[in-house]
């Protein structure tokens, strides 16, 4: 009879024991580490006029210029991304795809340009579903996850050039219509 009792309290001593040693505190965050969730929001502003895009790569300034820097972003996983924000206006709410991808540079030899032989190689993609808002327009932050094809050479100073290409995004609804996209060139700075 004293044996199940005994067996019972030495269950909870060592149960108590691997408590107090922190064991559990050492299994992992299971948000810590993980990609940043794209964000998506209505915003405010007046519809697009006729001809105007309706789909574009923007900044707190507005549209993103032509040759913005891009910041590299590392994740504690040791994947790497850039964040990007698409600007999409809607005529009615809906279940969107965008497609978002960085091309590196591929310059034609012999066309002018700058010198992009030490710049490191990049490219990337990511796919996000998107619930647009109802007659008007969709802000999105997502990351565009970057594979490093080649990290580039420094010059004499030390310095690594900025990876250069086109960022871009094609816009699909997920009901039958026509699909939309818009392209940037970009730097990304490692």
């Amino acid at each position: 009879m004293r044996l199940p009792k005994l067996q019972i309290s030495v269950a909870i001593t060592a149960l108590l024991g691997v408590c107090s040693m922190g064991t559990f505190c050492v299994l992992p965050d299971p948000n810590q580490g993980a990609p940043p969730d794209p964000s998506i929001s209505c915003a405010a502003g007046e519809p697009p006029a006729a001809g105007e895009v309706t789909l574009f790569f923007s900044d707190p300034a507005g549209q993103l210029p032509a040759d913005a820097v891009l910041q590299l972003e590392y994740g504690p996983q040791g994947g790497q991304h850039v964040m990007a924000t698409v600007r999409h206006h809607t005529s009615s709410d809906g279940v969107w795809a965008y497609r978002l991808a960085f091309a590196p540079d591929t310059a034609e030899p012999g066309t002018p340009g700058p010198d992009t032989s030490r710049a490191p190689k990049l490219e990337g993609s990511n796919t996000v579903p998107v619930n647009a808002c109802a007659s008007g327009w969709t802000e999105t932050t997502a990351p565009v996850f970057i594979n490093i094809m080649d990290s580039g050479q420094a010059d004499a100073a030390g310095e690594i050039p900025k990876a250069r290409g086109v960022l871009r995004v094609v816009a699909t609804p997920k009901e039958a219509g026509e699909k939309t996209s818009a392209e940037v060139r970009v730097q990304i700075a490692m």
